[in-house]
């Protein structure tokens, strides 16, 4: 894979991913916690990116998501900002529910930019971006890729299995599904930490992501690996954390 293409500078997603807020075990089981994780990100072994993920309160009712991938040394001639992907939600009766969501892939013109609204008036999801306009019937329960990795997360907070989750893409609607892995203890950079692993795959798909989640830290993604092909493509790896009490689980297993 080139460094930092598309498919690269996009990973910060995935789950990519990609993550928004968690059950915090600090707070009211079920609450959005605010914090900001820091990643080394490698390709090929090479260290060719930082990334940021950061959940925020806007106001009473309602959060944002940003993920953001400044690439490093010459990448940065092809891609001179970060790649930034920011996801506003808001905590219903029903879970999780996307206000909107926008993604800059971080170059000059800005090629892969798209933006999808959420119409709940009008049953409608529309996706602005490089390929025209796409409407889609409005599912209970769509949700973009920001707001998808709030699910998730909040999902194994409450020891229940992940997904499957439908989300819309800039290309319509997809859907990951969830494969348990075995667990392990993984170096990070604030210390060794246990994880539960899952394989997030799509249908069709030559890639599938390897998420180590911590729950000492509320599930939070430690690790992320992008498989392609059966090979280790491109890894986040957590060096920084704040925001977020480091407790052990109350969860002993999952349903």
């Amino acid at each position: 894979m080139a460094l930092m293409n598309r498919a690269t500078a996009r990973l910060t997603l995935l789950a990519a991913l990609g993550l928004a807020g968690m059950a915090g075990l600090a707070a009211e089981p079920g609450a959005i916690v605010e914090y900001t994780a820091e990643y080394e990100v490698r390709n090929d072994g090479r260290h060719v990116a930082n990334a940021e993920f950061r959940v925020a309160r806007i106001d009473s009712g309602n959060f944002v998501f940003t993920s953001s991938a400044r690439a490093r040394g010459l990448l940065r001639m092809v891609r001179p900002d970060p790649a930034v992907e920011h996801s506003e939600f808001r905590l219903g009766d029903d879970g999780i529910v996307p206000n909107g969501f926008r993604y800059e892939d971080g170059s000059r013109k800005g090629e892969d930019n798209f933006a999808v609204e959420f119409d709940r008036g009008a049953g409608e999801v529309r996706v602005t971006g490089p390929s025209g306009n796409l409407t889609e019937a409005l599912e209970r329960g769509l949700l973009d890729r920001g707001s998808l990795q709030v699910a998730l997360m909040r999902d194994l907070a409450a020891c229940r299995l992940p997904g499957p989750y439908r989300y819309v893409d800039d290309d319509g609607i997809r859907e990951y599904r969830y494969e348990r892995l075995e667990d392990l203890a993984t170096e990070t950079g604030i210390g060794t930490l246990d994880t539960v692993r899952f394989a997030q795959r799509r249908e069709g798909s030559s890639r599938e992501t390897i998420l180590w989640l911590a729950p000492e830290l509320g599930f939070l993604p430690v690790r992320i690996e992008q498989i392609r092909n059966g090979e280790l493509d491109t890894s986040f790896a957590l060096e920084n954390l704040t925001g977020i009490v480091r407790e052990a689980s109350a969860c002993s297993g999952f349903r």
